[in-house]
């Protein structure tokens, strides 16, 4: 195939997966199938974002300003390389020199997120963008949790399995194990709802999906509307406006709670919103 000419800059990675048959080379077909769907969907969300001012494209194949590739497989282990070819655009947009750097630290920081482990950004332009929206690292990991669901599918099937993000040359930047896999499951609680007092700090009226703040919690929790209902999308967005106008913006969400394997909540569904008296 041609080279296509808008591509000035090929940056590449290593999924590494040990233990259990991966270290013979071979993985259960429904494992790879799933081990490489999560990578391919993990891989394009992070790269989207970090083109485009952290637009989170989660239901989207393609990556704008650029594309990218897996090589064929390693014989003797199971390794997946994958590159991620940048067009000439981006790369001015970000800078040559640093675009390697920044990207890397961009997407460790995002699995890093979606599997809540720690991670400390190196890179100036990821510490200004935490700084301007604390919350973008709960809507990454959001945004991130099914695919990193599929990337712990040979984990869930044998614990002692590793899945290991490498960088070429540099090192490995994300390890997924057991303890990551009770993170990123999911498993809905209470049958039952109930009310609970809070705020909407963010909402995006194309998804039903956004961010409150929960006294209950005493902390920020993402949660997505049950339903699509006009009413609560206009009390959603009565709540974040009176927030942002200093008045408050509390109300009372009906809500069920979304757990991680952790017993971490992780989300809440809101069912109802019922404003102050």
């Amino acid at each position: 195939m041609p080279r296509d000419q808008t591509i000035g800059r090929e940056l590449s990675g290593v999924l590494r997966i040990d233990g259990g048959l991966a270290d013979e080379g071979l993985l259960d077909i429904y494992d790879a199938a799933d081990t490489i769907y999560g990578l391919a969907r993990a891989t394009n969300i992070i790269t989207h974002a970090f083109l485009n001012k952290d637009q989170i494209k989660s239901r989207a194949n393609s990556v704008q300003g650029a594309q990218t590739f897996i090589q064929s497989s390693l014989k003797g282990c199971f390794e997946e390389k994958f590159e991620v070819h940048f067009e000439n655009h981006a790369i001015e947009k970000i800078g040559s020199s640093v675009l390697a750097d920044n990207f890397w630290d961009y997407l460790t920081w995002a699995w890093s997120a979606a599997i809540g482990a720690n991670f400390e950004p190196q890179s100036h332009n990821l510490k200004k963008i935490i700084e301007k929206d604390p919350e973008l690292t709960l809507v990454i990991a959001d945004a991130l949790e099914t695919p990193m669901q599929r990337l712990h599918r040979a984990i869930s099937t044998d614990s002692t399995v590793t899945v290991t993000l490498n960088r070429p040359r540099v090192g490995d930047k994300v390890i997924l194990n057991h303890n990551s896999l009770a993170f990123v499951s999911i498993r809905e609680t209470e049958a039952a709802t109930s009310y609970i007092e809070g705020n909407v700090t963010k909402f995006n009226l194309l998804s039903d999906f956004g961010r409150m703040y929960s006294d209950i919690e005493e902390k920020t929790v993402s949660f997505r509307l049950s339903h699509t209902d006009e009413r609560l999308r206009s009390l959603c967005i009565r709540s974040m406006q009176e927030m942002v106008d200093g008045m408050g913006g509390k109300m009372q969400f009906k809500v069920s709670r979304v757990l991680s394997g952790q017993e971490i909540v992780k989300r809440y569904l809101v069912h109802d919103i019922l404003p102050p008296r």
